[in-house]
């Protein structure tokens, strides 16, 4: 089985939008019960003897909101959110189809991200899936997270510059700014609510939706005149510079294969690897959107705090090895492409699907045009 979610809610990322006062003390309490550790040797009987706090004060506190969050840090509402998707998948894939092991298994295969609200997503996903009972007393579990240089599980236009060149041309193309579109007019609403009009950078529904949903999602109300209902359609040109650049962009394939590829290159092989029965990825709102423009239904609305793909791995009967995947509890509709059902896709099916946007040499083809 492999399980791939965005991380849990968090704190604006893009930073304090001038005059907003918004405070946020939601991460005081992080409610981590797995400590990570570098290195090999693991003292029996270690308990955590340090805790850490982010400390807003000093001489500069002006420049940011009062509270005690950092830029993206997920809060403890992203943490219970987590906790509770881990006793879902317990519930699910050990009581009741009793796939996975009663007791921690430490082979479990685990990847996140660079950046730490993953890798604190997937230490409370398995605070709730194997709870500190059904573990060793110095048990651990491996986390692997790649230097942020040589990510594969996020476009990443460092390591690939021509990646970088057809987010830009995309971004600037008529394409883009039609589906901006049919929000203008909602566009000037969310700005005039946080009063950015003649703020240069803090004009636009790119820059200012992620606080404005943030403080929705952690019941910190909205600004001005916008409603709940309106934050739900922000969803769209909010994320569209992302969402958009693997679907509606006419260099969408190569897009794909450059931003994708990478990453699916590694799930290709996960699918061969009968070493461990899971294998999580902990990665972001835009990881699962660009993995999902390659096999599922274009119109899949934007992946929410904490939604999750899981990926079965199946021997049928007669078809050999399938794969079912589900998304939100639902089976994920795929691709117009694609030639099979996620109720039961051969294997051989979306390998092959998938192989399409696998390039042989990406240092030729990540050179800037």
């Amino acid at each position: 089985m492999l399980g791939r979610h965005r991380h849990g809610a968090r704190s604006p990322a893009t930073g304090p939008v001038p005059g907003d006062s918004t405070p946020w003390y939601q991460c005081g309490n992080p409610d981590e019960f797995t400590f990570t550790n570098e290195g090999d040797y693991l003292e029996p009987g270690r308990s955590p003897y340090m805790k850490e706090q982010i400390t807003i004060d000093g001489l500069f506190n002006y420049t940011f909101w009062q509270g005690n969050c950092d830029l993206g840090e997920l809060t403890s509402l992203g943490s219970l959110r987590m906790q509770a998707i881990g006793r879902t998948l317990r519930s699910v894939y050990v009581d009741q189809i009793g796939f996975l092991p009663q007791q921690m298994d430490s082979g479990f295969q685990i990847s996140h991200t660079y950046i730490w609200r993953t890798r604190e997503s997937v230490e409370n996903l398995f605070a709730g899936l194997y709870p500190i009972q059904y573990r060793q007393p110095t048990q651990t579990l491996t986390m692997h997270v790649k230097p942020q240089n040589i990510e594969v599980m996020i476009s990443n236009p460092t390591a690939c510059p021509r990646l970088g060149q057809l987010t830009t041309a995309f971004t600037t193309s008529s394409t883009y700014l039609s589906a901006l579109q049919p929000f203008n007019a909602l566009q000037s609403t969310l700005v005039a609510a946080y009063g950015t009009q003649n703020v240069s950078g803090w004009n636009t529904t790119q820059t200012l939706y992620d606080t404005a949903s943030a403080e929705y999602c952690h019941g910190l109300g909205t600004k001005g005149n916008i409603t709940g209902s309106n934050i739900q359609s922000l969803v769209i040109p909010g994320t569209a510079s992302y969402h958009e650049l693997f679907r509606s962009n006419p260099m969408a394939e190569q897009a794909k294969q450059l931003a994708v590829g990478p990453w699916l290159s590694q799930i290709l092989a996960s699918f061969y690897d009968r070493s461990t029965t899971l294998q999580v990825y902990s990665a972001h709102d835009a990881s699962l959107d660009m993995f999902l423009s390659v096999v599922a239904n274009p119109d899949l609305p934007w992946p929410p705090f904490s939604s999750s793909v899981e990926i079965e791995l199946w021997q049928h009967n007669t078809m050999g090895l399938v794969v079912r995947m589900y998304y939100e509890g639902m089976i994920v509709p795929a691709h117009p492409n694609l030639n099979c059902s996620f109720t039961a896709c051969p294997l051989g099916t979306l390998q092959a699907f998938m192989s399409r946007y696998i390039l042989p040499n990406y240092r030729t083809a990540c050179a800037a045009a």
